[in-house]
């Protein structure tokens, strides 16, 4: 999973129709980060898109490391 996907599943993880379209359309075409992260500033999702992010990052890892043999905590 690249970030890119984890920013469009954080699109869809919204509840409400108009925050949704309105992610979904500022990471569509070039500049995609840069809307994105300007949208959530602006819509104070911030902190939820950084938690998000994290446990996306974590999920990641974690199949890496059994996908690999490690052991984790």
């Amino acid at each position: 999973m690249n970030e890119y996907e984890m920013m469009e599943d954080f699109c869809y993880s919204l509840s409400n129709d108009k925050d949704r379209n309105r992610l979904l359309n500022a990471i569509s075409g070039r500049g995609a980060f840069r809307r994105f992260k300007d949208e959530i500033i602006y819509m104070g999702i911030r902190d939820e898109w950084f938690e998000f992010r994290d446990k996306c990052y974590e999920k990641v890892a974690i199949e890496w490391c059994k996908d690999n043999g490690i052991d984790y905590i």
